[in-house]
């Protein structure tokens, strides 16, 4: 204890993994805790599609929107927790925005692998129906649709590429949230020069 102290007061013999060390500490690691938010955010995106799938609201597009609304507060939630939690009670804003773009891309990625598997394997029923909505909505937009133009939209829809456009749009969206909610939540260390 007596070595850890000299060498953090003696100016004449700097150790640098020691500083480092506390600068990590100070600064507060984003993995896991992203992680951990990121796999609540999950449970909650998950949770809202299987709800809707079993009440059969695939056709409510208002519902869909509390998926963003999920993973908005996933994102201020976590973010405030690392902040109080890991990082001293103080963060920058691009420290509060990276952690949230992380928390929103492990919330993608676990939702989405959840329902690649859920889509392709439990309930391929779901994906059906998925697929005749997709069909509705194009006929509703442009009666005169052709066959072909409807086959194409059917094919699009698949676990897959469902995977993929999840992963992306809740990442992009997590960003955006990230962008406007670090401003709000961004705390400088009076410590800091």
């Amino acid at each position: 204890m007596g070595f850890y102290y000299f060498c953090l007061s003696n100016p004449n013999k700097p150790n640098s993994n020691i500083m480092e060390t506390l600068e990590e500490k100070k600064q507060g690691k984003m993995f896991s805790p992203a992680l951990q938010y990121g796999v609540i955010t999950a449970v909650g995106l998950i949770l809202l599609g299987l709800i809707q799938y079993l009440s059969n609201l695939e056709a409510m597009t208002w519902i869909s929107y509390l998926g963003y609304v999920i993973l908005l507060a996933g994102i201020v939630l976590g973010t405030i927790r690392f902040r109080n939690e890991q990082c001293d009670g103080f963060i920058s804003y691009g420290r509060a925005l990276g952690f949230g773009t992380l928390t929103a891309f492990f919330a993608a990625l676990i939702s989405g692998i959840f329902f690649f598997v859920f889509y392709k394997y439990i309930a391929p029923d779901a994906l059906e129906r998925l697929k005749d909505l997709a069909e509705i909505t194009l006929l509703e937009a442009d009666p005169n649709v052709s066959d072909q133009q409807i086959q194409l939209v059917r094919q699009f829809v698949n676990p897959l590429l469902m995977l993929f456009s999840s992963l992306l749009s809740y990442t992009f969206f997590g960003f955006i949230f990230s962008l406007i909610v670090s401003a709000f939540l961004k705390k400088k260390d009076p410590m800091e020069v």
